[in-house]
């Protein structure tokens, strides 16, 4: 069984903050307990949110913007609020409830990004009732919810769920399950779990008020709560991503070779989704990554919150560089990147791809594109091959840095772009992974080493690494190189590696460039507001 979605989990997901782990999966994680909380007309009055000391959120939460993700989804905010950012002061003031931080051990810690949530609530009835929720985030914007109240489950907000507790919700499985699916909802699965008296219900989208209404007033029926898929929904849960060979024999099928039909067709399967459909959501994402560029590129320096660099990306993409060296696209394209990480790193709306710390390296690929001869329709083409190529790496491993340090950021972005320029400039799809297959081979062992924890320094110029592997790949697998290593092996080799590394080089901030002597002075001057 996979979950893997090309626009969900590895060129998405869209979010605010620097980090998809610490920021994109904090914010839908919190957003779905409070909806499976707050289902009965329940009043959230305070939400506490734990980390480990051990883990990676202790260390960072504040520098990455992990606490104020949290607080906008447990407050119900949507990403394009105005006023995102100015929730977690409102509710550390006790505003609408009271939200607080607390490092300590977790009875679970199986995982660096582990997280426990507590929400006090006051029901209906005017009672009060704590919810504890377990969970992780595993990268690149995907996580985990394992546990509600003590009570084994396994939520990822690809499908919206609802559960239904009481005797009848086990012994009428399939019909309250039928109930929930009516008025056209797509119904992609029942568990039923004998020990807690209770079901799981998956669906495409949350039922009616009406239709919820009309199961929890069935007899036998003590509990009903629900909430939505964080993402567009999982509607087949197929094996689709596992090795490149079975991406490629999908190419081969579809006309002309396409590996960017072929990324079409698996992810219209995966969502249940027309090809006209899915092709308008690559589009949309393609066409969001060059406004998040140009955004970039248009930021004043007063808006600049930074902490150790000031925009730069205008600059570089009008200098007037010596003739001979690097060259238009390949200039363009690392001032594309820097423009959105820059973004990125202002808290503005970006796109992870697959991850936030790497989240320049795709959107200034397509930006380098389109500035240089390919349209807009090539550009979306090139994005599709590039989501295909990471969601054989998600299949494979990670994008946690926690876990697979940078090599699984910046190194699997590099990859998804080479292989989008390989596409763009004529490339078969064994050309396409050879390409990425380059990537991999020269960003083995990647340290991840945030200055003071921001994805800012070595992160930004990582990103512009990013880019040159790409394009300097792609010309030499076109030019005739053969990569020889096979995608998938250099994959697996990427995340051995990536266990074998201390801690301190995987998104910890104490090692790498973070433990520089002037990395150390800068993160103390910082802190002193110098």
């Amino acid at each position: 069984m996979q979950e893997i979605s090309l626009l969900n989990s590895v060129i998405g997901p869209v979010m605010r903050g620097p980090s998809s782990s610490h920021c994109a999966a904090p914010y839908m994680m919190a957003k779905l307990v409070r909806e499976l909380s707050c289902s009965n007309g329940e009043v959230l009055k305070k939400a506490v949110v734990r980390f480990d000391p051990r883990g990676s959120f202790a260390p960072c939460y504040k520098a990455q913007s992990s606490d104020e993700n949290f607080a906008a989804g447990l407050y119900g905010a949507k990403l394009t609020d105005a006023d995102y950012r100015d929730i977690l002061g409102r509710v550390e003031r006790g505003e609408g409830f009271h939200f607080a931080i607390e490092v300590t051990e977790l009875d679970n810690n199986n995982h660096p990004n582990r997280v426990d949530l507590e929400l006090t609530l006051q029901t209906q009835d005017g009672g009060q009732r704590t919810d504890l929720y377990t969970g992780a985030s595993v990268g690149g914007g995907m996580y985990y919810i394992d546990s509600m109240n003590g009570e084994a489950l396994f939520l990822t907000g690809k499908t919206a769920s609802v559960f239904v507790w009481g005797e009848a919700a086990v012994t009428d499985a399939d019909t309250i399950a039928e109930m929930l699916a009516g008025g056209g909802n797509m119904l992609l699965g029942v568990a039923v779990d004998q020990k807690h008296t209770r079901i799981e219900v998956s669906l495409q989208s949350v039922p009616a008020m009406d239709i919820l209404g009309q199961v929890a007033k069935r007899d036998g029926v003590t509990d009903l709560r629900f909430a939505d898929a964080s993402q567009y929904p999982v509607c087949a849960m197929d094996d689709l991503f596992s090795t490149s060979d079975a991406v490629i024999a999908i190419a081969d099928q579809q006309e002309g070779g396409s590996i960017a039909d072929a990324a079409l067709a698996l992810e219209a399967k995966r969502l249940g989704l027309s090809r006209q459909a899915t092709r308008d959501l690559f589009r949309e994402r393609c066409e969001l990554m060059l406004r998040v560029v140009a955004e970039g590129f248009d930021a004043k320096p007063e808006d600049n919150v930074m902490r150790f660099l000031t925009l730069r990306a205008r600059k570089v993409r009008d200098a007037n560089l010596p003739d001979g060296l690097g060259g238009p696209v390949l200039q363009d394209a690392i001032a594309g990147a820097l423009s959105a990480m820059e973004r990125d790193s202002n808290r503005g709306l970006v796109c992870a791809a697959p991850t936030a710390g790497s989240a320049g390296v795709v959107p200034g690929t397509l930006y380098g594109l389109i500035r240089h001869g390919i349209d807009i329709e090539g550009a979306t083409d090139a994005l599709q091959v590039m989501a295909l190529i990471g969601a054989v790496f998600a299949a494979r491993g990670t994008f946690a840095a926690e876990c697979g340090g940078c090599s699984v950021e910046t190194g699997a972005s590099a990859a998804m772009a080479a292989a989008g320029v390989t596409q763009a400039y004529g490339g078969t799809a064994q050309q396409c992974f050879d390409a990425a297959s380059m990537c991999l081979m020269n960003t083995l062992g990647l340290v991840c080493d945030p200055v003071g924890g921001d994805v800012e320094i070595p992160c930004h110029a990582r990103n512009v690494a990013g880019v040159s592997h790409a394009f300097s790949s792609a010309m030499a697998v076109l030019a005739g190189f053969d990569a020889v290593l096979g995608y998938d092996e250099l994959v697996d080799q990427t995340v051995k590696i990536g266990a074998m590394m201390h801690p301190d080089l995987r998104c910890t901030a104490r090692g790498g460039c973070a433990a520089t002597k002037t990395a150390l002075r800068m993160v103390e001057a910082a802190s002193l507001g110098k």
